[in-house]
């Protein structure tokens, strides 16, 4: 839905996420903490509005929509959220009350690292689109810390930095951490039947956690809000018995395996290791994402019978 707020209500909102999230009076604040005031109030709005949109669409009885992908190519969020949810006019109004330009306080945020070519705008369009026609929609990808590199230019030659837009952008994240789950690289696997019942129980295998971050997308109108679900690799517990038995790399393993798989969008290919890191962030996108999947279908159904009902075919 729209929101109706007035340049005075909206005011308000500003000056109380100043002083409360950042102990700061409105007159000393900065572009950069105007910013983050703004995205965490349209954060909540968004927050109330997804929920509000999940309870509607549970009670019209809506097949579920989730869209996998490596890469989302957001751009930056407060300008299109604010256009989408019809709070543009008042929040300028009411930087203007502050002696602030909103389009300077745009431009505090980076645009966000999860993409960079065709392939992340489509994948962002559809979370866009899907939103607005009404549709329940979660995207799922990977919580990159580095998008695919800052272009500058040194002496006249082009220099490839680190692209780090998490200090900006990591303020449109919700971080779920009890709905983490847990990944598994190689090892052995044991298949063990019991009558007709399967289960498979894995030896010796490399152990990371993929903790969900959720970001909110509005759809123009606000009627509706997708979520883009964002996995960040983190290594489980250090192994101190390899440790003291001199398996040191083994010991630290699992952590440089975590660091790597979301470290970085398009780690380079051209080597053996580039394609076998690629191929470990695809498998810990698809393993994560269909667990989380099939957690919550459990949840809300306690059986698996039904999905072609709730799922949309493909």
């Amino acid at each position: 839905m729209k929101y109706q707020l007035s340049s005075g209500e909206v005011k308000t909102l500003i000056a109380k996420k100043l002083s409360h999230t950042m102990s700061v009076d409105p007159a000393q604040a900065t572009n950069e903490q105007f910013y983050h005031a703004l995205a965490l109030i349209t954060r909540d709005l968004l927050l109330q509005s997804r929920n509000d949109f999940a309870r509607k669409a549970e009670a019209q009885d809506c097949k579920k929509v989730y869209y996998l992908c490596m890469e989302f190519l957001m751009g930056r969020s407060l300008k299109n959220n604010l256009y989408n949810l019809g709070l543009t006019d008042a929040v300028e109004n009411a930087l203007r009350d502050y002696g602030v330009k909103l389009s300077h306080v745009y431009e505090c945020e980076p645009d966000a690292g999860l993409g960079n070519g065709g392939l992340g705008r489509l994948a962002a369009c559809f979370l866009d689109g899907l939103a607005t026609q009404g549709h329940p929609a979660t995207g799922y990808s990977l919580l990159y810390e580095y998008g695919m590199f800052c272009q500058k230019f040194i002496d006249g030659w082009q220099a490839e930095l680190p692209d780090n837009w998490l200090p900006g952008g990591e303020v449109w994240l919700v971080p779920h951490p009890e709905s983490s789950v847990n990944v598994q690289f190689g090892g052995q696997m044991e298949n063990i039947w019991d009558g007709p019942y399967h289960t498979v129980k894995m030896h010796n295998a490399t152990n990371i956690t993929a903790v969900p971050y959720d970001m909110m997308v509005s759809g123009y109108g606000g009627e509706g809000v997708s979520v883009l679900r964002l996995w960040r690799a983190k290594s489980q517990e250090f192994n101190m018995t390899l440790f003291n038995e001199g398996e040191h790399m083994r010991a630290i393993e699992q952590k440089a395996m975590a660091e790597a798989l979301t470290k970085i969008l398009y780690p380079g290919d051209g080597r053996r290791e580039g394609k076998s890191l690629r191929l470990s962030q695809q498998y810990f996108l698809v393993s994560a994402t269909m667990q989380d999947i099939i957690f919550s279908h459990l949840r809300d159904y306690a059986t698996l019978d039904n999905i072609p009902k709730r799922w949309p075919s493909i």
